[in-house]
């Protein structure tokens, strides 16, 4: 009979143990960055060396009025704008239509996979919140979405060329730094 008290408090407190620490991927220690400052420096790193410089601007419209709305969320608002905006990124780029591009395939993989463990980790903090999110939020995410088809669109009609991929790369590139800031001003 001991025995089983005994394991029945070991299981619950460690089921509620995870739920009072929180988000462990997004927590910093003193001086030290959190995992998932870790692993964003790691992809944005990683997209600067896959592409070359581009000699034209590309011709899609950065959606900066969502990031400045961003601002104004809630710290949860945020993560879950976050990890709507890094699954849209990974949906994009596991298209793998990547043959016309010089990319190394063994950067793009690693890219891939540490975007996948970015946004499994960050779901998971999502989920653990279960904070319901605002009309604001949710008008963000649409909007972020409708931006995301159209670059499918856009990958599309360049026929997946170097060049439209160098394009949406770049824009990528500054989706990644903006969500690494917008984290930052948390």
């Amino acid at each position: 009979m001991g025995s089983i008290s005994f394991w029945m408090c070991l299981v619950m407190t460690i089921c509620t143990w995870n739920k009072t620490i929180g988000c462990t991927w997004m927590k910093t220690l003193p001086r030290s960055p959190s995992m998932f400052q870790v692993f964003s420096n790691n992809i944005i790193t990683m997209l600067q060396k896959m592409g070359n410089e581009v000699s034209r601007d590309p011709q899609i419209t950065f959606p900066d009025k969502q990031y400045r709305q961003v601002n104004h969320f809630k710290a949860e608002e945020q993560m879950a704008f976050i990890s709507h905006t890094l699954n849209a990124i990974k949906k994009l780029y596991s298209s793998g239509k990547y043959e016309s591009t010089a990319w190394d395939q063994k950067g793009v993989d690693k890219f891939m996979n540490d975007l996948y463990r970015q946004t499994s980790e960050l779901d998971q903090c999502v989920k653990s919140m279960k904070t319901r999110l605002s009309k604001s939020v949710k008008r963000v995410n649409k909007k972020m979405s409708l931006h995301f088809k159209f670059l499918k669109n856009y990958l599309k009609r360049e026929e997946y060329s170097a060049s439209g991929w160098e394009d949406i790369r770049t824009v990528v590139l500054a989706h990644l730094q903006r969500l690494d800031t917008t984290l930052s001003s948390q």
